[in-house]
């Protein structure tokens, strides 16, 4: 069975390629109608990774992290990320990068007779992008464009930008105010839009209006498309990447590592036909109860508390997790997380919180009135 999400160091990476992606996204457009939620879509680099794992103790590496786990679309913008993904053995379909989206979503919104507005980039890039879309696609629907320079402690600016974004009605809001600040602007103010979805698009304007020159296919295609960015602007960039380079390989060497040792301990398991047609419901949620349950050897039972049920997780005989393991039980974790669901985890052996730690999982578990030993208690 095809897996929907791959884990990249803590975060869920949607297995899409670039048609699924645009479907997706348009089809949370309509959604909109129905619940007036409006949704993030992330495209996540390497970048995006090293800022999300900055600092144990960086409120803004935090922040960061948590918005990526909870948004409702992240494709993987770099392809040392599909790479990742194929040495996990769960291998993501393609890169699907802002530069190459918003042209393709602009296409498919002038057909679809849906609103684009154009928020921040520089150098009038964004409103250059709405001119230049309008001539490909006479039929786009251009909400409007603005590139103000963002202060985020700014309340009474932002509002005012806010309500300027919310009069055109947008059916998309692309906002290209660079990784973090664009997820921290859309977490902090997202209460207060009237918009389907919104896309950080990082530096893709400048891409699409000429201010910026991207590298040759080629260089995208072989994962080198930094060495040509970091050329044209070596002042501001060669020590963003080359830390930013240093960071990532300092993560995945230690999860390569251990992920290729609990392959040889756990045995190839694959899913039954009842497991496979029970593993999503019919909107594609995943299903708490039997993501757990094809964790070979794990024990659940449930308990109640004074307010709620807790459930369970006995580890005990779970030598080691494999990465499908590791996927499922992040996916329990997180919604978990969102339905305000308590889950104990007791016993978790050496190989299997070591694996939760290159993962970056582990920060989902948190210890119940301390470490009991001889058996280790977690909740989440």
């Amino acid at each position: 069975m095809e897996k929907q999400r791959s884990v990249l160091l803590g975060v869920p990476v949607d297995n899409l390629d670039m048609d699924q992606t645009l479907g997706k996204i348009f089809d949370m457009v309509s959604k909109y109608a129905e619940d007036s939620k409006t949704r993030l879509v992330a495209t996540a680099n390497v970048d995006f990774m090293v800022n999300a794992h900055n600092r144990k103790d960086d409120e803004n590496a935090k922040n960061l992290l948590s918005i990526l786990r909870n948004a409702d679309l992240v494709t993987a913008d770099g392809m040392p990320l599909v790479w990742l993904s194929q040495l996990l053995g769960e291998p993501l379909k393609e890169r699907v990068t802002g530069a190459d989206m918003v042209p393709a979503l602009a296409e498919k919104a002038s057909l679809q007779g849906k609103s684009i507005y154009f928020f921040g980039g520089a150098d009038g890039s964004a409103r250059e992008t709405a001119k230049i879309f309008k001539r490909l696609h006479p039929e786009l629907k251009i909400a409007g464009f603005s590139a103000p320079m963002i202060d985020m402690e700014d309340e009474i600016e932002n509002m005012v930008e806010i309500a300027r974004i919310n009069v055109t009605e947008p059916d998309i809001l692309l906002i290209a105010l660079g990784n973090p600040k664009q997820e921290f602007w859309f977490e902090r103010y997202k209460k207060y839009m009237k918009v389907p979805v919104s896309i950080g698009v990082g530096g893709t304007f400048e891409f699409i209006s000429g201010v910026t020159s991207r590298a040759p296919e080629w260089m995208q295609n072989t994962g080198l498309e930094w060495i040509y960015r970091m050329a044209q602007d070596p002042k501001r960039l060669i020590n963003r990447y080359v830390r930013g380079l240093f960071s990532f390989n300092r993560m995945v060497i230690p999860l390569l590592l251990a992920s290729s040792v609990a392959k040889r301990l756990t045995p190839n398991r694959q899913l039954t036909p009842q497991q496979a047609s029970m593993n999503a419901d019919g909107n594609g949620e995943i299903s708490l109860n039997n993501q757990l349950s094809q964790i070979h050897g794990l024990e659940i039972f449930v308990t109640q508390s004074a307010n709620d049920q807790i459930i369970n997780l006995d580890f005990k005989n779970v030598f080691a997790l494999s990465n499908e393991d590791i996927s499922n039980f992040m996916s329990v974790l997180l919604l978990a997380g969102k339905e305000n669901i308590k889950i104990n985890a007791f016993n978790l052996r050496f190989l299997s919180r070591m694996l939760m730690r290159v993962y970056k999982i582990n920060d989902l578990l948190h210890p119940v009135n301390g470490i009991k030993k001889p058996s280790e208690t977690y909740s989440a």
